[in-house]
């Protein structure tokens, strides 16, 4: 009797210490502290934190249980009531004395994470160091028993350690799903999903293929990140498939660089690295083009395999027919949608018709360019301008583009001749120690050396911080996207190997359009190279497979 009465004082004791250290626990224990508005509990490491968050417009009262990376509130990765939104701060997230794990507010249950079949009083919640919330039994042995995680049933956010896939035993499936807009959690239109059979990420709209990565290859194609490594950790055998992936640090990464990376599901249809910033499948898919991994859209026969959609500055007149929608499930992509099957639809504007940017307005008359780009932003249904012709708008940013290639390609000819000189001052060098004669030539080689030739650009892109090339003055001034495309291209115009530059024709077409661009490879006269190298190394990756694990990385098709 005396231990058992012993345990309950201890764990009276325990229960008023975790609630007057709110902000500092990290675990919720059995009948004992619960979660509300003005608590949360935070992972060990303190990177992660789970309690409510208010999400939405400045209006809204809309209350979520969540959990976040860092401070970044308004987008959690992980939301437990994603479309129950509470309209107060009554919302309170518990662990009875029975073993129940609930998320209820005043109007009474909203959500039952688990129901305890059976009699015990060893249950604990916590948020571990991975950001993955889950719900445990230890029992007399010590041993812990996982009875429910946050990564089993992810939002819109892709982490390490988190899976893909589905298991065979449950019929339970792993995948990714957009929030509904920028300001509204509830699902949307675009889902990630790993596809077992071919072995490759797929993002669907509305169930209908829109991108693919392509099958698992020995190459890092669109997930390179230049100063992180991923590992891909493939699954398959009778009980489940999945894939998930790890980072490491490689010779690119900053030493006060975290080594972490989270994929999100836009509510647009890309994916996202939240640290590197990265971009792949999503907004580059027009709708009639099957490059990059793209899916081209089925429409009606007014839609010819040339129109697409793209972003244009400009404006309709007030009698220009438009139609509204404001059915709040409605997201952009599917005002898109909805525009592409109307033969009468012209455009769409970038954003909502209602607060939340839900909802659709349809434009069915003549749209006005503006050739400054300064106007608001649509996205209108074109025709592509006949080969060799550079639409108005884009022949200023044509021009801008030009000038930095044409610098990098007079730093070509610059290195060149000083690649000529060095090797005849080396040559002589040689020739005069053959013949025991002194030089005074050493010097003059030795310092001339990559003196005033470091590629700037280089160290940023790897870095992931190439806008910073641009003068402080003109950043506000000028497109950040358009910046960075014309960074991206200068440095694959100046790649070591000379058969992997584009040539002046592929420049200009990759400067007018919006297709993604392979990454840029190490240029000739980066510092992490010198031209009188004899030799070059590189490290073999090591790879491994334990009970059919494999170890793969992928590359867009």
């Amino acid at each position: 009797m005396l231990p058992s009465m012993a345990r309950r004082i201890y764990r009276f004791l325990l229960v008023c210490f975790c609630a007057s250290h709110a902000l500092a626990a990290d675990t919720l224990y059995q009948g004992g502290y619960y979660l509300n508005s003005t608590t949360t509990l935070v992972s060990k490491n303190g990177h992660f934190t789970l309690g409510f968050v208010r999400i939405g417009s400045a209006e809204s009262n809309a209350s979520y249980l969540g959990i976040w990376n860092e401070n970044e509130t308004s987008h959690p990765f992980w939301l437990a009531n994603r479309d129950k939104p509470i309209a107060d701060n009554s919302g309170v997230l518990a662990l009875d004395g029975s073993g129940n794990m609930k998320l209820t507010y005043s109007g009474g249950d909203l959500v039952d994470f688990y129901s305890n079949p059976f009699s015990t009083n060893n249950l604990t919640a916590v948020l571990e160091d991975s950001g993955n919330f889950v719900l445990k039994d230890t029992n007399s042995g010590g041993q812990q028993d996982y009875l429910w995680r946050s990564f089993d049933d992810p939002t819109d956010t892709f982490l390490p350690g988190m899976k893909l896939g589905i298991n065979h035993t449950s019929g339970q499936t792993w995948s990714l799903t957009s929030w509904t807009s920028d300001l509204v959690p509830a699902p949307g239109a675009f889902t990630l999903e790993w596809e077992r059979d071919t072995h490759e990420l797929v993002i669907k709209r509305r169930t209908q293929t829109y991108w693919t990565s392509g099958p698992l290859t020995s190459n890092t194609g669109f997930l390179d990140t230049g100063f992180l490594d991923f590992s891909f950790i493939n699954v398959s055998n009778a009980d489940e498939d999945y894939i998930m992936f790890t980072v490491s640090a490689n010779q690119y990464t900053p030493q006060d660089q975290r080594i972490f990376s989270m994929w999100q599901m836009t509510y647009d249809g890309n994916i996202i690295d939240n640290f590197t910033r990265r971009e792949f499948g999503g907004t580059i898919c027009k709708g009639n083009n099957a490059d990059a991994g793209c899916e081209k859209w089925s429409g009606p026969a007014c839609r010819s395999r040339m129109n697409s959609f793209e972003l244009r500055s400009g404006s309709f007149v007030n009698t220009v027919p438009t139609k509204n929608d404001y059915n709040s499930s409605l997201s952009i992509s599917d005002c898109m949608d909805i525009c592409w099957n109307d033969c009468s639809c012209v455009g769409v504007p970038t954003r909502g018709n209602n607060g939340n940017n839900t909802g659709c307005t349809f434009f069915n008359g003549n749209f006005t360019p503006d050739p400054t780009g300064s106007a608001i932003q649509y996205h209108i249904i074109v025709q592509p301008e006949p080969t060799g012709h550079v639409p108005p708008g884009k022949r200023k940013w044509l021009l801008i583009i030009l000038s930095p290639v044409g610098f990098v390609s007079m730093m070509g000819l610059a290195r060149l001749l000083w690649y000529l000189r060095r090797r005849r001052l080396r040559e002589k060098y040689l020739k005069e120690l053959l013949t025991l004669d002194s030089t005074n030539d050493t010097p003059e080689l030795e310092n001339d050396g990559n003196k005033g030739h470091n590629l700037k650009a280089w160290e940023l892109w790897k870095a992931g911080t190439p806008f910073e090339l641009v003068d402080p003055i003109l950043r506000e001034s000028c497109s950040k996207d358009q910046v960075l495309r014309c960074i991206h291209v200068g440095l694959l115009c100046v790649e070591d190997n000379a058969m992997d530059r584009p040539n002046m024709s592929d420049v200009i077409t990759m400067l007018t359009s919006e297709a993604q661009l392979r990454l840029p490879k190490q240029p000739a006269f980066s510092n992490a190279r010198s031209v009188v190298e004899e030799a070059s190394f590189s490290k073999a990756a090591e790879c491994g497979s334990i009970n059919n694990v494999t170890m793969s990385t992928m590359d867009a098709r």
